[in-house]
């Protein structure tokens, strides 16, 4: 017998309580208009992998606090912090500057965390096989999801 698993990016599965990039920009502009910093929320509820992909991005990161992270990207400032030890990351930026540039940069970084949840979700995966489970087959589909079949003996 067997069965697949498949491991998605998990975008979909928590952008739910995320901004969309659409209200962002506008929200970006209301703020750069009135001269104001902005909170927006965020998808991040991995205080390492947000940590990990801030680095691995080359953005320079201070950890104040466990779920506090300082860093600077472009003409932004940006805080990222819990609003609740469960919750998401929000970020708090200001010092806003090219808010295109800004977006394309957390995109980029949204783009990677994503990659990095789904990596840490696959070796957790195979690492934690029982031993009665056999990987069959492992296939990458055209949306970067992981289709992984088990030989269940």
């Amino acid at each position: 017998m067997s069965a697949s698993a498949i491991l998605v990016p998990l975008a979909i599965s928590m952008i739910a309580s995320a901004i969309t990039p659409s209200k962002a920009k506008k929200q970006l502009a209301a703020a750069q208009q009135q001269q104001t910093g902005i909170c927006l929320e965020t998808e991040f509820n991995d205080a390492d992998l947000l940590l990990k992909t801030l680095q691995e991005h080359g953005v320079p990161v201070i950890q104040e606090a466990e779920d506090r992270f300082v860093t600077h990207l472009d003409d932004a400032t940006i805080v990222y912090r819990r609003l609740s030890a469960d919750g998401p990351f929000v970020m708090d930026i200001g010092e806003l500057g090219d808010i295109a540039c800004l977006m394309d940069e957390l995109e980029s970084i949204e783009n990677e965390y994503n990659g990095n949840v789904q990596t840490y979700t696959y070796e957790r995966v195979m690492n934690n096989l029982p031993e009665d489970m056999v990987v069959e087959s492992e296939e990458v589909m055209e949306d970067n999801s992981i289709m992984i079949t088990l030989t269940v003996g």
